[in-house]
Order: C-alpha cells, then sequence, then structure tokens
C-alpha cells in the first residue's frame, strides 16, 4: 500500500473510534417506590423511588447504580393526557447528576374499555378505561379478589454532560392483593385516591447519534473507500509492470 493509503486508512480508523465513542448509559434499570392514584393524577410519594439491589437486578450501565436512589416528576391529569408530552426532568438519579430522562410519551391502555362494565368481578378480565379519553392504564384481575395494574411510558435519557441521548422505555406495575379492578375503578370514580407501591423497569434502545457523530462516521467510511480505490489502483499497476 502506498503512503497515501496509509494515511487514509489511519484517518478512517481515527474517525470511526471518534463516532463510536459516545456511551450514554444503556441496558436494563429497575426500581420500586409508591405512588398514590386518582382521577386527575399519578403522585409519586415523596418524589422519589429506590434502585433495586444487588447490581444484578439491573443490566448494563445501570448496574453501577444499584442500591441509589433517584427523583421523579407526578404525572399529571391523566386519563385525559395519553399522547406525546414533555416533561423535562422526569426522573433523576442522585449518584449519576448528568443523566437524566425526559418523559415525552404516555401510552394508552391497550386491553380496551369492553371488560370495564364487567359487574362481576373474575379472574382474567381485563379493563383500560376510556373516562372520557383513552386511559394510560391496563388492569387485570388475577382473581374474583386480586388485581394488577400497569402503564406505558416512553423518553428520552439524556447525558448533560456530552449532550448524549438514548431513547428509552419505562413500564410500571403494581399488584393488589385485596381488590380487584371494579373496586380500584369505583374508587376513584368517586373522587377518592389509591395509595399503593409499584415496581419499575426502564429500558433504552439503540443510541441516537448527534449530528457531530453521524458527519464523523461518514467521514470515516469514505476515507475507507477512498483507501480501497488506491489500493485496487495500485494493485492494478503492478500487474501491468
Amino acid at each position: 500500500m502506498t503512503k497515501k493509503g496509509v494515511a487514509l486508512s489511519f484517518v478512517a480508523l481515527v474517525s470511526l473510534a471518534v463516532a463510536m465513542s459516545a456511551s450514554p448509559i444503556t441496558g436494563v434499570l429497575n426500581f420500586t417506590g409508591a405512588a398514590e392514584i386518582s382521577f386527575g393524577s399519578i403522585a409519586f410519594e415523596g418524589n422519589s423511588f429506590d434502585i433495586n439491589s444487588p447490581a444484578a437486578t439491573q443490566q448494563g450501565g445501570f448496574t453501577a447504580l444499584a442500591g441509589t436512589t433517584g427523583t421523579i416528576q407526578n404525572i399529571t391529569n391523566p386519563p385525559d393526557a395519553t399522547g406525546p408530552l414533555d416533561v423535562a426532568d422526569f426522573i433523576t438519579f442522585g449518584a449519576a447528576p448528568d443523566i437524566s430522562i425526559t418523559l415525552t410519551f404516555l401510552n394508552p391502555g391497550i386491553d380496551g374499555a369492553a371488560g370495564c362494565s364487567d359487574s362481576h368481578a373474575a379472574a382474567g378480565q381485563i379493563c383500560s378505561p376510556n373516562i372520557p379519553a383513552p386511559s394510560p392504564f391496563n388492569l387485570q384481575n388475577t382473581s374474583s379478589t386480586s388485581s394488577t395494574a400497569s402503564f406505558v411510558v416512553r423518553g428520552i435519557e439524556v447525558d448533560s454532560s456530552t449532550g448524549d441521548t438514548v431513547p428509552i422505555t419505562g413500564v410500571f406495575t403494581t399488584q393488589f392483593s385485596n381488590e380487584n379492578y371494579q373496586e380500584l375503578l369505583a374508587t376513584v370514580a368517586s373522587g377518592g385516591t389509591i395509595t399503593t407501591s409499584f415496581s419499575a423497569e426502564f429500558s433504552t434502545s439503540s443510541p441516537v447519534p448527534e449530528p457531530s457523530t453521524l458527519i464523523e462516521l461518514i467521514t470515516g467510511f469514505a476515507a475507507i473507500g477512498i483507501t480501497l480505490i488506491c489500493r485496487k489502483k495500485f494493485q492494478k499497476s503492478d500487474v501491468h509492470r
């Protein structure tokens, strides 16, 4: 290979290394807390949560946060506010102050409203209230006297120190050992509040490259392409000598 080819290869490797250097926290985050659920809000007690310990309960970069705490903002106005949102610092981390999660979407429930009108509770019944707009909750009776509730959020994890971002999805789940969802709905409909513990699991997908990263990546591939072209020309010139 000519000196020019070697130089171009070096440029390509450097560009690709820079392009791949961004590393926001990725993996799976599990945490627990308590919340008060009413018709107008999901209020997290103390606006705080505990990140599960030991580290084995976490995956990827989140293992370093096991046993620490974080803060979480209340979600106000469901069930009428499902859909796009823009809540900066929805979640922050005491042990990682540069990392935060912006809430961008509150998913509507997917269980349908048909089962919400069942007056006699039974195992296997499902319900996503629609009063009057789609609710975020997925309700399921595990027996005639017990139930579960869950809702899904989407957001963007932000590293303020680098500007890197990564999409993240969270599932909040709670279990009611002594109440079916008909009783839960009756409490909320009458203006009452349900206080319960919850568990949450957040997981990331592939990082979204920053514009500068994309430029560096393109530059790297372009340099490799030029190197290959020069190499082919060099090999052809050797054959014809």
